[in-house]
């Protein structure tokens, strides 16, 4: 059940209308340009009519991204750059259904615990050195190696001795990893993994050079040296100015490649980014942001891509800090908050409320009865009680609460931020400010444990409910809010190695109900991709596409 949003909707409303200054999307308010421009016929409607070369397609990955080395991505943005540039054995079609890649075919055991892949003859690195069985093993052991750090290793759990090895209790080469000849490779799991195939077309998995990862360590992600996997490769970066890539002549697949380079521009302001859209600058934009959302609707709907996806928006609230030791200060903060209003009037760009540790879709549903009982409640009801836990922990108007909320630069996470210090300040008296850190600086805050509050989201890395119980575990390299309950863990360890579909369910439900009632987080909302896309861009079909995994390779003009 959704709860109803009204009963603050007009003095909150009043609050938040005053604390923002709406920017206009585009110094053009008629959309009209007129002219060339790069070669193509621009029409009233501010966008081209026909390709502006016919291999070359310019992007907007939102931000200049942390890292292009596949065992180090953690967010989005990288993920975007580094499918282009690399593969795994296995990689995902539009529909999110894992097909083969590097490897032409696998085969697995009766027991479902030993998977064979049979590499494609003759593949290449974009060098044109072989891509052998070896390189798939030095890929799958950098991952879990502590040396590399990689802050994804949990994707790697039901591997044998993954988990030992990131603990250091085993080296390296013990991972259930092995060479059968050049062009076979063997991988061994500790139970039935029915999500393996779909990790293993994840970053993490994708294959690099052991050649050039050894020999130039940390820098061979450097335009100068590296060699990649997939369909693109390196041609040039500008750090905070753009990113080439181009065709990779040796990928298996080349002849099917029909885009030559791809242009990626760090666009942090989607006021410039909308901009360079509607002026032909651009073919695909990272996102459309909530104050740009009614006039794109509008004047672009051919254009615009909207996608439910398998992911949320949250807040981390930092375990380790002490004002946040009162479990009756976290569950306050989690009722003061109106989903509702936020989805619907802060928002209004197609998000729905989420008020759990998951989404209600994950896994076909079958874990929505994860919610706080209290969403049940009136408004009036959940704010008395938000009101009566923040009295009892010591606080008052005359002795507020003192926060502050981190967020990366993104329109939406700011407007967000703001309507939720008004919440807070509305309904407990809260004295809130936000805070702007850049993306890369906020991923190491994050990191760090250097915050109060953190604006977050978690994208599904694939239709499992497992992609979301590890963001709980004691010590996962995910866990921002650095929470632990041993019980939760024990519940998901014994969910993982559960073989029946039933009681594994139950497990987990057991688990995610601790978490939850634990309140380390405040869930706020299920996200949306929203892409705008030239009309003369072909191949992209995103509606089934709910995890928003795209590869260039798949576009054509």
């Amino acid at each position: 059940m959704i709860m109803n949003g009204k009963n603050l909707k007009i003095t909150f409303l009043g609050l938040f209308i005053s604390s923002i200054t709406i920017v206009s999307c585009s110094d053009n308010k008629n959309g009209k340009l007129n002219g060339l421009q790069n070669g193509s016929i621009v029409s009233d409607k501010g966008y081209e009519l026909n390709a502006p070369n016919s291999g070359v397609i310019r992007v907007d990955m939102g931000v200049e991204i942390p890292t292009l080395d596949p065992q180090l991505i953690e967010d989005k943005n990288s993920q975007r750059v580094a499918t282009d540039l690399f593969m795994g054995v296995v990689t995902l079609d539009q529909n999110n259904i894992p097909i083969p890649g590097l490897a032409e075919s696998w085969s697995v055991s009766p027991d479902g615990k030993t998977y064979r892949f049979y590499l494609r003859d003759g593949i290449k690195f974009s060098d044109g050195t072989p891509i052998t069985a070896s390189d798939i093993m030095f890929s799958w052991r950098r991952l879990v190696d502590p040396k590399t750090g990689s802050p994804y290793t949990y994707i790697a759990s039901s591997i044998i001795n993954a988990n030992q090895i990131t603990n250091k209790s085993l080296p390296v080469d013990s991972l259930g990893v092995k060479v059968v000849d050049n062009r076979t490779v063997e991988l061994s799991l500790l139970y039935p993994d029915d999500d393996i195939l779909a990790k293993l077309a994840l970053p993490s998995f994708f294959i690099v050079s052991k050649n050039e990862v050894e020999q130039f360590n940390r820098e061979w992600t450097d335009s100068k040296h590296m060699v990649t996997s997939g369909a693109y490769m390196l041609k040039e970066h500008i750090i905070n100015g753009y990113l080439s890539i181009k065709k990779n002549p040796y990928f298996y697949n080349a002849n099917k490649i029909s885009i030559n380079e791809v242009k990626f521009f760090p666009l942090v302001d989607a006021n410039i980014a909308l901009a360079k859209y509607k002026a032909g600058e651009l073919e695909v934009t990272w996102s459309v942001q909530v104050d740009q959302f009614k006039e794109v609707a509008n004047d672009y709907k051919d254009q615009l891509h909207i996608t439910p996806l398998e992911g949320f928006a949250y807040y981390d609230i930092n375990m380790l800090r002490p004002e946040f030791k009162d479990i009756r200060i976290r569950k306050a903060l989690n009722l003061a908050v109106d989903r509702v209003v936020i989805a619907k009037e802060v928002l209004g760009t197609g998000v729905t409320p989420n008020y759990s540790v998951v989404t209600s879709s994950i896994a076909g549903g079958k874990y929505a009865s994860v919610v706080p009982s209290w969403i049940h409640d009136s408004r009036s009801k959940q704010i008395a009680e938000a009101r009566r836990l923040y009295k009892e922990a010591g606080y008052s108007i005359n002795k507020p609460l003192k926060l502050v909320i981190s967020y990366s630069t993104d329109d939406e996470r700011k407007k967000v931020a703001l309507a939720i210090t008004s919440m807070w300040k509305e309904v407990l008296g809260v004295d809130a400010t936000i805070q702007n850190l850049d993306w890369k600086t906020y991923l190491q805050s994050l990191q760090k444990g250097d915050y109060q509050i953190a604006s977050d989201r978690w994208f599904a890395d694939y239709n499992g409910i497992s992609t979301y119980t590890h963001l709980y575990l004691c010590n996962a390299s995910e866990n921002s809010e650095k929470y632990c309950n041993h019980e939760y863990d024990k519940y998901i360890n014994q969910a993982t190695n559960i073989n029946n579909s039933t009681l594994k369910r139950e497990a987990y439900i057991k688990a995610l109900n601790i978490a939850q009632n634990d309140y380390a987080t405040i869930p706020l909302y299920q996200v949306s991709s929203k892409h705008l896309v030239k009309p003369y861009v072909k191949g992209y079909i995103p509606e089934n596409n709910h995890l928003d995994i795209v590869t260039s390779g798949w576009f054509y003009y």
